[in-house]
């Protein structure tokens, strides 16, 4: 009987130690090919593929090497950890579900590990973990339906979940219709990653409270994110579209650049007191998805934060522009750096809000087109700004001067005669005047778009411009002049 006993805790022993299988931790480097030899029940070679049929680990000093261009099918269940090295030199390589439906755990770099994820389409499990601070590194990767939604999953609240650490690289990438946020880090460690040129789209398909990017606090280094298309899935009304913040204090620095990001819940929010940041050359448009202006809905939405640079931005059809709130600064413009903001049609309610200053500071927004198309004037501008004079508690809003101005008044010593005809025309007309010297025309957000000198008498004009409204401004010994032109 006690023979029986050992002979079945031997069994026992045997099987468990077959249902995974860990590298020797000798400074092996391991293909696919060489590891399905030294585990040939725990990664199965088929014909064209592979199938993991058990957790795998890579050992502290052993390395994976994924060098073909192949497929590999995972479990459910099953996990991969790294403690080690990976690196990809494939240049298509697959990591699926041996069944869709039936997720396997996803892959977990453990801390310490380094590790390139390149050329790899990742779909159908748990996402990825990272923990190590050693620079991790995607480029030309693909995350498509991960689950992130269960506890056993290993990035259980994003496809690319990070953990802490400096020098972090996503580029060149696509997220698509992942579970929750498509790469996100925790409230407490700090992770400074650049996010460059990726394709973001109908990421948190569950629908919770997660944007497509949420990031904690950056530390000393920065969270930057450039050149990305961040596009939402409209059915899908509550996922927002980037989130810097650092809620539990601590440094934050963040510079989000470049970007195109339309139809999330929100664009761009930050919140935390030790927060500074730079949000330039984004087009910013049509994020409205719940459409409840009490809950989100801001292009850009700042919160205690400590000073926010914003330049240059397209913020078109949201429930509002830009909201600052609970003691934010943020910097719109000052006479020296204009803002060149542009806004329009952000509404809720029958009332369109460009900028909503909800806090007692004083804000710099000179040099901002706040009424796109529209020539406007002082009256009209106030009417899209929330500010002390709308409420002595707030603080004032210094918008003075502001591009898309309606035509200012020129005295009559200093009025030059001149024409333009035929106008409207089609980038073919006379500009017929009695003084020589030049002109400039500015599109109705202040850019010059053509610029030329011009004689006394008939000066005949070819442009190549965009049919719309145009200000022809002509200087001459110390004079100027100011005339609308119309192009159809």
């Amino acid at each position: 009987m006690f023979m029986k006993k050992i002979t079945f805790l031997f069994m026992m022993s045997c099987t468990f130690l077959q249902a995974q299988f860990t590298t020797p931790n000798n400074g092996t480097t391991y293909t696919l090919t060489s590891l399905s030899a030294a585990a040939p029940t725990v990664l199965v070679k088929n014909s064209t593929d592979y199938t993991l049929t058990a957790d795998l680990t890579i050992s502290a000093t052993d390395k994976l090497l994924i060098d073909e261009n192949t497929t590999l099918k995972v479990d459910s269940g099953v996990g991969i950890f790294v403690y080690g090295e990976y690196k990809t030199t494939a240049s298509n390589f697959t990591i699926t579900a041996s069944t869709v439906g039936s997720p396997y755990r996803g892959i977990r770099f453990e801390d310490g590990s380094v590790a390139e994820m390149k050329n790899t389409r990742i779909e159908y499990g748990g996402g990825v973990r990272v923990l190590t601070g050693n620079g991790f590194l995607m480029d030309n990767c693909i995350l498509y339906k991960n689950n992130n939604s269960g506890t056993t999953n290993l990035a259980s609240s994003a496809a690319l979940a990070m953990y802490k650490g400096t020098g972090h690289v996503v580029k060149n990438s696509q997220f698509l219709e992942n579970s929750r946020a498509a790469i996100n880090s925790g409230a407490t460690g700090t992770v400074s990653i650049d996010i460059l040129n990726n394709y973001f789209y109908g990421n948190d398909t569950d629908n919770g409270n997660y944007p497509q990017i949420n990031m904690g606090p950056g530390g000393v280094d920065s969270t930057r994110v450039i050149g990305n298309t961040i596009t939402g899935n409209r059915a899908i009304l509550r996922a927002g579209g980037v989130s810097v913040s650092g809620l539990l204090g601590g440094t934050n620095r963040f510079r989000i650049e470049g970007n195109t990001i339309r139809d999330n819940r929100y664009g761009i929010t930050n919140q935390g007191g030790g927060t500074t940041g730079i949000i330039r050359n984004n087009i910013i448009e049509n994020n409205n998805t719940e459409n409840n202006p009490s809950l989100g809905g801001s292009g850009i939405s700042l919160t205690g934060t400590q000073n926010v640079i914003v330049r240059n931005n397209q913020i078109r059809g949201n429930l509002w522009g830009i909201t600052i709130l609970s003691n934010a600064l943020i910097d719109l413009g000052t006479d020296s750096d204009h803002g060149n903001n542009i806004f329009k049609n952000n509404g809720n309610g029958g009332t369109t809000t460009a900028f909503y200053n909800n806090t007692p500071n004083p804000v710099n927004a000179v040099g901002n087109c706040w009424r796109e198309g529209e020539l406007s004037n002082d009256a009209m501008v106030e009417e899209v700004i929330g500010h002390k004079v709308d409420d002595p508690t707030l603080g004032l809003v210094n918008f003075k001067p502001y591009n898309c101005a309606e035509i200012l008044a020129v005295p009559e010593t200093a009025k030059m005669a001149s024409k333009i005809y035929p106008n409207p025309s089609k980038n073919h007309f006379f500009f017929e005047t009695e003084n020589a010297g030049n002109i400039v025309i500015q599109d109705l957000s202040g850019k010059v778009v053509h610029s030329s000198i011009v004689i006394k008498g008939k000066n005949e004009i070819s442009t190549h411009l965009q049919p719309g409204v145009y200000i022809v401004t002509q200087q001459s010994d110390g004079k100027k002049s100011n005339t609308k032109l119309i192009i159809n």
